[in-house]
């Protein structure tokens, strides 16, 4: 049913919980993993730093997956995630995106409660990739 299965990671909670739930359909539908981290083209950090964080968040989603034989296929780029993400979904060839609602730009959401974050919120990223996607789209809350 799906071949590919796309997760976008940001290191967040959210993130991982999205990821969770594609390698579950992955394992039940034989499918394969594109995991996507994007690091941001302007930076204040250095690119080493954010580079070795993006490896690290790539290999973490690998090690699940890893544990229900699901493969996956690590995609660390440098973009802008709101203005690209929906290119980025179409060259990994995925027939499936499973996002989480809201990320975290730089840990800037720690917690609903802490943040007034309303559950009837989205993330802009996850808000632009629904309204310009031809992939269908499992929006994880």
């Amino acid at each position: 049913m799906f071949d590919v299965i796309c997760v976008p990671v940001d290191g967040s909670d959210y993130g991982y919980h999205a990821a969770d739930v594609a390698i579950e359909i992955a394992s039940k539908f034989s499918s394969k993993i594109a995991a996507v981290h994007v690091l941001e083209e302007f930076s204040f950090s250095s690119y080493d730093s954010e580079e070795d964080s993006g490896d690290a968040i790539l290999a973490k989603i690998s090690k699940k997956a890893a544990e229900y034989d699901v493969e996956v296929v690590e995609h660390l780029l440098t973009a802008d995630a709101l203005r690209d993400m929906n290119f980025i979904v179409k060259q990994t060839g995925a027939d499936l995106v499973v996002i989480n609602a809201l990320g975290s730009d730089n840990e800037r959401f720690v917690s609903f409660e802490d943040n007034n974050v309303s559950d009837h919120k989205i993330g802009s990223v996850t808000e632009r990739l629904l309204r310009n996607s031809d992939v269908p789209i499992l929006l994880v809350k």
